[in-house]
């Protein structure tokens, strides 16, 4: 390669800045309109000349070609001249320059990334939502990490919202592997409700959403084909393909499986590929098969995702955070027989990971294959060993002394590794609780509890969690029987009460609750006066946890009983209520102690579930779930007090609908599970009760 000292002029005359550069009073250039050229020529207001206009607006791909190799010319003036015009003409020659960043000649190269770095694009168009706007505000300025973190938050807003922004920087961003995860996002939105509205109380009927469906549809092929017909990167393949799918009414798996295929042969032979126009790196290839799948899950045709993933099981590299990450996303999306061929193309990796074992359990177990998931539950279970107890001086086991070796007494381990096994059997019966397998997370816990003394930080925090699982499950005596054992050694032990202090643990509230759930087994045991009093204490120590009082309120009793609970609940009420207007009015104050949003959703939230559970003015618990929403969006614990608002006010349909969307938020939930069958139970029998007789 060639270095002259032309190359090295031309880079100085880029950096020197100033009007001789021609940098600074390069005008602003809107992405929706990218014909539209830039000038330095205007009237005394500021407006490009209709000669100006006419002049830079319509130019060839020809003439721009030629503008481009005159970059490279011997005549200093000439490359002046060409990269002046260049920079008037704008986006119109966006595509053409960002394919010059990789000229042959080196002077045009350099160049070409500074003309195309230097396009001031306005990445908002006033037709963006108030969101959209916010996150693209000054993008241009930021670093490639925080654009791609733009990104993912443009595509976590509606789809209406979403689209046209997300359109725009695979269109014109100048780093590829952020134009492609665009493009990835834009194609990703398809695997969305089509109704994904703020409120989920459409009222439109089944041929008005078909219709707007098909207009929807027809706009997004429109734009895309528009934006990127010349263009001839990998993001924009991708994106047309889309758009054919779009305008097609359906997923052609034929001949996305034929892009894939034609991108395997484009891959980085490094991995990288993120400065590439012409290679992939695999983990993007993988998010395409990804978000292919995940459409045509949508779609209605399971088994073509199934095909697409096995097809490509290879490109998933060796190694467990890849292997975690991907068999994580295949079991959300019940492709388990993806995950049972990983497991057998990394039985080794595997065997290493209790994460990546249970996650090959639960796909054989979901495969009616009960005996191997049992075999390999086992196999992560004895991962992270812990000693084993011994029957004196409460089954401590001594460290290591330093002593000499004693063939007959087991090798002590050193208390640090003790406690970090530990750890690691909480932190994957955690994640075992949120996948809802409960089985083998309680055997998770109680590896712990079983094998630490019961005055140790993560024996403790163990039977907390456990509780929780149980309580989640309505298992109240597993309850009790868990948190006693730790209740009574408090009682008699000050110095573990003080260290358990210390770590902000609150005695009160363990006390509260296990006696919350004693009460709740005394009336599954039909002894509900019995059940009174401890209800009772349970809330008097913990009145933050209305569930208790929802209980109170539910639990049958004489008029002595009844007239106690409409006080309390009718206190609990107005409080909820001034809580609210305070939290409301201090956001209203500059300061540094101001309240943020969420304090406030969390306030009109606990308002809301306690009047809609019962009793009180349901119409304003309506209104404040619904603004504790839009306040917090997606979040499934708000959905789940909507959901029950709803209820509350007789529009059992709407609830079951907003139900649906907190168990896709959050699924495996027992509680959210519970109350959208109990929303459904509900709405069969009121059809029933509706229908003629006779």
């Amino acid at each position: 390669m060639r270095v002259s000292v032309r190359v090295l002029f031309a880079i100085l005359l880029l950096q020197c800045g100033g009007v001789a550069c021609g940098f600074s009073d390069e005008p602003t250039v809107n992405p929706a309109n990218p014909n539209a050229a830039g000038s330095s020529e205007t009237d005394s207001s500021g407006t490009v000349s209709p000669r100006q206009q006419r002049d830079e607006s319509v130019v060839s791909a020809e003439e721009i070609a030629r503008l481009i190799e005159g970059l490279a010319s011997d005549s200093y003036a000439t490359r002046i001249r060409c990269r002046d015009r260049l920079m008037r003409i704008g986006l119109a020659a966006f595509d053409q320059l960002r394919e010059a960043r990789n000229h042959p000649d080196n002077e045009v190269a350099v160049v070409a990334r500074r003309l195309t770095r230097g396009l001031r694009v306005q990445w908002s168009t006033a037709s963006d939502s108030s969101e959209a706007k916010e996150l693209l505000s000054e993008y241009g300025s930021h670093s490639v990490s925080q654009r791609r973190s733009r990104i993912e938050s443009l595509a976590r807003l509606p789809r209406s919202d979403a689209f046209s922004p997300l359109l725009r920087l695979a269109r014109f961003e100048t780093e590829p592997v952020l134009a492609r995860a665009a493009a990835l996002a834009v194609i990703a939105l398809d695997s969305r409700d089509p109704n994904d509205a703020r409120d989920f109380r459409g009222n439109e009927s089944e041929t008005a959403r078909r219709v707007i469906e098909n207009n929807r549809r027809e706009f997004e092929a429109s734009q895309i084909e528009l934006a990127l017909r010349q263009q001839k990167r990998i993001s924009s393949q991708w994106l047309l393909r889309y758009a054919a799918d779009l305008r097609q009414g359906q997923l052609d798996m034929d001949a996305w499986a034929a892009l894939i295929q034609e991108n395997r042969s484009q891959l980085s032979p490094d991995d990288t590929g993120a400065t590439s126009e012409v290679h992939v790196s695999t983990s993007e290839l993988l998010s395409l098969i990804w978000v292919t799948a995940e459409r045509a899950i949508a779609h209605g045709v399971p088994s073509d995702a199934l095909g697409i993933v096995e097809a490509n099981v290879d490109l998933i590299p060796s190694r467990t955070r890849a292997l975690i990450e991907t068999a994580t996303w295949a079991l959300q999306n019940k492709l388990y027989r993806a995950v049972i061929a990983m497991h057998a193309s990394h039985s080794e990796l595997y065997r290493k990971s209790p994460i990546l074992l249970y996650s090959a359990a639960e796909a054989y177990s979901r495969t009616g294959q009960d005996d191997s998931a049992g075999q390999l539950a086992d196999i992560a279970l004895a991962i992270n060993p812990l000693p084993e107890r011994t029957d004196d001086e409460d089954g401590e086991v001594p460290p290591d002394d330093g002593g000499p070796f004693q063939p007959n007494r087991p090798a002590p381990m050193h208390p640090q590794t003790i406690e970090s096994h530990a750890q690691a059997h909480i932190e994957i019966a955690t994640q075992l609780v949120e996948r809802g397998l409960f089985q083998w997370a309680q055997k998770e816990y109680e590896i712990v509890i079983d094998r630490l003394p019961i005055d140790t930080a993560a024996s403790s925090y163990a039977r907390l969690q456990l509780a929780d699982m149980f309580g989640e499950l309505l298992r109240h005596a597993d309850v009790v029987e868990t948190l006693e054992p730790l209740t009574q050694r408090i009682d008699q032990d000050d110095e573990f009460r003080d260290r358990l202090i210390s770590r902000r643990f609150s005695y009160t509230i363990v006390q509260s609750n296990m006696d919350y759930h004693r009460g709740l087994l005394l009336i599954e045991q039909g002894q509900l006066e019995a059940a009174q009093p401890v209800l009772r204490r349970a809330f008097e120590m913990n009145q933050e946890n209305i569930d208790i009082l929802i209980a109170m309120y539910r639990l049958d009793g004489d008029e002595q009983w009844k007239e106690s609970v409409a006080k309390t609940l009718d206190e609990q009420i107005r409080e909820a209520q001034s809580e609210v207007e305070d939290t409301r009015n201090s956001m209203q104050r500059a300061g540094p102690f101001r309240p943020a949003k969420g304090e406030l959703a969390k306030r009109l939230n606990a308002y809301a579930w306690l009047v809609s559970n019962t009793e009180g003015d349901t119409d304003r618990a309506l209104r404040y779930s619904k603004e504790s929403l839009r306040l917090t969006p997606q979040q499934p614990a708000l959905m789940d007090t909507c959901a029950r608002c709803y209820f509350a006010v007789g529009d059992v349909e709407s609830a079951i609908a907003m139900q649906k969307r907190a168990c896709e938020e959050m699924p495996h939930s027992p509680p959210l599970e519970r109350q959208l069958k109990e929303f459904e139970e509900a709405l069969k029998q009121s059809r029933n009760e509706s229908k003629p007789t006779g």
